[in-house]
């Protein structure tokens, strides 16, 4: 390719790349989730990942296609992103291109000062920990003979951002996945501001990288109120920092993953036509995990995924929803997902009258939320006969007694 730097090399790959086209079918396509071998084989991940690989799958989706160029590694993702969107990402500057220069080693003890700091190109990351902060290892990094060895970088220098809020934001194609898109510090005031500046930035990125491509993006709102990707995490088979197929960790997450997944798959199913409508026996059985995974996912209606969109636009949505008793575990994890990533404006939350304290407890000070106990539903008499019904009968007329006095409101 004559003298074409790495980076312009790579570029012009993408560029010139023959790309996935994910369309949507005009007949729903369902399939059930087993443990199937080739699914299993060199999963770097759990439950939600292995969901998250079969739809993929499913969908018809090449999980090597967007990591042939590496784009897992920081360094990389930064001269991509930087290239078709200058600005967007924090400053960053290779470390061996430092090291390789006269006195590398002062140059970069004087960027530590400048307010930059050591950052593993490949690996994972903990906010809390501050684990992604190299810059005490950098006298036994240096020591590494093979540091600068191969095309890509293994460690860079990025410059510090004083970060108010930072987000994990979920995309699919060029689109974010609506009510998906989680605090990771700071205020979640910011939400609809990183989507809408990384809905900026996505029209400008290439189909050969975006097309059948999901991706949770960490995008941060500094104090001087701008927005930068932190880093991208790429969903497909990773080839070599813990090689295998790996996702976004929200999609595994012990309390809320069997939600994020249940929602994921009615997105695919309004979307594309594709979804797991059942999980075979032998997971259903053992794992806890895809059992609330079929309940959420009986809950959610295609027509949830419009809701929430035009609520972006300013279409207020209020749900009703039906807990009944306080220790109705799946449902109170709902709500407080719900809450997190801000599904709706408004909850109403209906509730039997000799719970209604108990259910306050564990939603106090959250002015979202309104508590319906039952009976205010209800002329006495009417109560008394509504008692006697069975539980789905009941929910069914609660919710329409309370749809009734607020006509805004959506039933769950």
């Amino acid at each position: 390719m004559g003298n074409k730097t790495p980076q312009e090399e790579d570029i012009l790959e993408i560029e010139t790349s023959v790309f996935q086209r994910i369309k949507s079918r005009s007949n729903y396509w369902p399939f059930e989730l087993n443990a199937e071998p080739w699914l299993i084989s060199d999963l770097s991940g759990n439950y939600g990942a292995l969901f998250i690989r079969a739809m993929l799958y499913y969908l018809q989706v090449d999980e090597h296609h967007v990591l042939k160029w590496r784009l897992e590694n920081k360094y990389k993702q930064y001269e991509v992103f930087e290239y078709y969107n200058p600005g967007s990402c924090p400053r960053s500057i290779s470390l061996c291109s430092l090291l390789t220069s006269a006195g590398g080693v002062q140059k970069v003890k004087d960027l530590f000062n400048e307010g930059y700091f050591l950052k593993s190109t490949l690996g994972d990351a903990s906010y809390s920990t501050h684990s992604w902060d190299k810059s005490w290892q950098l006298e036994q990094i240096i020591q590494q003979t093979d540091i600068c060895e191969g095309r890509y970088e293994r460690f860079m220098l990025q410059k510090k951002l004083q970060i108010q809020s930072e987000f994990r934001i979920h995309t699919f194609c060029k689109d974010i996945i609506p009510s998906l898109t989680s605090l990771i510090q700071g205020n979640k005031q910011y939400r609809d501001g990183g989507e809408e500046f990384l809905n900026n930035i996505l029209p400008n990125l290439p189909d050969a990288i975006l097309e059948g491509t999901m991706i949770g993006w960490d995008v941060a709102l500094t104090h001087d109120s701008q927005f930068h990707i932190i880093e991208a995490n790429f969903t497909g088979f990773h080839p070599k920092y813990r090689k295998g197929f790996q996702t976004s960790g929200f999609f595994d997450n012990h309390r809320y993953g069997p939600i994020i997944c249940a929602w994921v798959n009615t997105f695919f199913r309004k979307n594309y036509g594709v979804y797991a409508d059942s999980v075979g026996q032998d997971l259903f059985a053992r794992y806890p995990f895809y059992r609330a995974f079929i309940y959420y996912f009986s809950i959610f209606k295609d027509h949830h995924i419009d809701l929430v969109r035009k609520n972006k636009k300013s279409y207020p949505l209020n749900l009703i929803i039906y807990l009944g008793e306080d220790n109705n575990t799946p449902m109170v994890r709902l709500i407080e997902h719900f809450v997190l990533v801000d599904f709706a404006d408004k909850y109403f939350v209906i509730v039997q009258d000799k719970y209604i304290n108990k259910v306050y407890s564990l939603f106090n000070g959250n002015d979202r939320l309104v508590l319906w106990a039952e009976s205010w539903l209800f002329t006495k008499e009417q109560y008394e006969a509504i008692n006697q019904m069975g539980y789905l009968r009941k929910k069914s007329i609660c919710c329409y007694h309370a749809a009734r006095r607020n006509k805004s409101c959506t039933i769950l």
